[in-house]
């Protein structure tokens, strides 16, 4: 069984408490985990300042070979990450080693994307004086990751921090932190100074708490829920924010669109990684001369899937990772239920396997506004569907809630669906396409105004948010 120390400035220990990893697919331990304390914390700050200090004087092609090094470590391990990423977090194998995968592509497009940043040179009004902007890092990157994705989502920050010349003290999820630890032996054996990433382990609202608001971090990097990302905006002050906090996403069906294909993207937009996704697309908004028809294909597509053991290859959906989690999907299908909404497929906990942590694939139709899974994330594998008459009721539909992550639109009249489109208030508007849908280079993040989140991921935008500019004006003379 495998053991997750803390690591600060190169240096493991087992730290005075442990914790147990459990597999939501068997209910066996499949890890222990130390317990990082508040001195812990400190003493990783003060490992990755100095580490900080070595980054930074370093070009950004020797930190970007580090990082593409990483890449290649990856790819080289894949399976053997993969296997402890489906036993710890529920997903099956196939996901599993898809993530790991995207995680590999991510470390490599860091590595190139920072051989190409550069400085810029801006015109001035003054002949005599001349403007220059340089990008460096902000000093030290406090970094706390969910467990739905425990090798994509760290790698936004990990990559882009360290390329940017950052240092980083990182708290995984207490539920995934298995993963985390290849990522740290990673960065160890591509070169990187003792100190770069500091691992952390413990609980959120300790270890997790202590990052956001510690002195001596000086950026913060988060993905989870909209109230700890409140909670950490408002210990953090005035430090420097990238918060991705979820989404509650709808994809809109045009009456245009061909049901047995859509039924066929929605499902995969649905049930991947058992709905655990924060751009998972939770609502179904359908124009109504294909609402039935697009319930029953739908539905139809739910019981085609395998629910079973994450390591099963022929598992296609599995458990989902805690209780807290099933408990929230019992809740809102419970109230759906109540209020009228009709279950079409699953719509409960599925029996016989060795956890309580299975959920059968569920298509719930008559989802209204006043329902709980209307305006809140349900993070599971559950799809609603709710009829609309008109582009305007469309919108309103998508709009009213807090959240505004993404959007899809499916249909064959383009400039049907971008009409729709534009008045779609979400970070991300895929048109054509399903609200799951993003590529890792492009800018991930929420609407303004709105819960999903302060920032972008994903490419040069991570880089560019977990970095700072500096102007320098100095006299014309200087510069050839």
């Amino acid at each position: 069984m495998k053991h997750v120390p803390i690591v600060i400035g190169g240096k493991r220990s087992t730290g005075d408490g442990h914790r147990k990893v459990i597999s939501p697919a068997t209910g066996d331990a499949v890890a222990t985990m130390a317990l990082a304390t508040a001195g812990d914390l400190d003493r990783a700050v003060h490992a990755a300042r100095a580490a900080a200090e070595e980054l930074a004087a370093m070009t950004i092609r020797q930190r970007a070979a580090k990082v593409a090094k990483v890449a290649d470590l990856i790819e080289r391990d894949t399976e053997a990450m993969a296997r402890d990423l489906s036993s710890e977090q529920g997903k099956p194998l196939a996901e599993a080693r898809g993530e790991v995968s995207v995680a590999a592509e991510m470390w490599r497009d860091a590595a190139e994307i920072a051989r190409h940043l550069t400085d810029q040179i801006l015109p001035s009004d003054d002949p005599e004086r001349a403007i220059l902007t340089v990008r460096r890092p902000h000093g030290v990157l406090g970094v706390i990751t969910p467990w739905n994705f425990p090798a994509t989502i760290p790698t936004e920050y990990l990559c882009a921090g360290l390329a940017a010349g950052n240092a980083i003290v990182w708290k995984p999820s207490e539920l995934t932190p298995v993963t985390a630890l290849w990522f740290l032996e990673f960065v160890e054996e591509a070169g990187f100074p003792a100190g770069s990433v500091n691992l952390v382990p413990g609980m959120g609202h300790d270890i997790g708490a202590g990052i956001a608001g510690h002195k001596g971090i000086d950026a913060i990097g988060f993905t989870g829920s909209p109230a700890t990302g409140n909670a950490i905006t408002a210990a953090a002050g005035p430090k420097p924010l990238l918060l991705e906090l979820g989404g509650n996403n709808a994809t809109v069906v045009l009456a245009d669109a061909d049901v047995t294909e859509a039924a066929r993207r929605l499902a995969g937009a649905t049930f991947a990684n058992a709905g655990q996704i924060c751009s998972s697309t939770e609502r179904i908004i359908v124009e109504r001369g294909i609402y039935d028809d697009l319930a029953e294909a739908l539905a139809a597509e739910a019981r085609k899937l395998r629910l079973g053991p994450s390591l099963d290859e022929h598992t296609t959906i599995g458990p989902l990772n805690n209780e807290a989690t099933a408990a929230k999907v019992d809740e809102h299908i419970a109230d759906a239920t109540s209020r009228g909404a009709t279950v079409l497929a699953g719509g409960a906990r599925a029996s016989g396997h060795p956890t309580d942590l299975y959920y059968q694939p569920s298509i719930l139709k008559g989802l209204d506004p006043t329902m709980t899974a209307f305006r809140a994330e349900t993070f599971g594998p559950v799809a609603m569907l709710m009829p609309f008459d008109d582009l305007d009721e469309a919108a309103n539909l998508v709009n009213d809630h807090g959240l505004g992550l993404v959007a899809g639109v499916l249909s064959t009249d383009t400039a049907r669906a971008v009409d729709l489109g534009r008045r779609l208030q979400a970070g991300i508007v895929n048109i054509g396409d399903v609200a799951t849908s993003w590529q890792p280079h492009s800018p991930f993040g929420g609407y303004s105004g709105r819960a999903s989140g302060v920032g972008r991921i994903g490419g040069r935008y991570s880089i560019e948010e977990l970095s700072q500019l500096q102007t320098f004006t100095l006299p014309a003379r200087m510069l050839p």
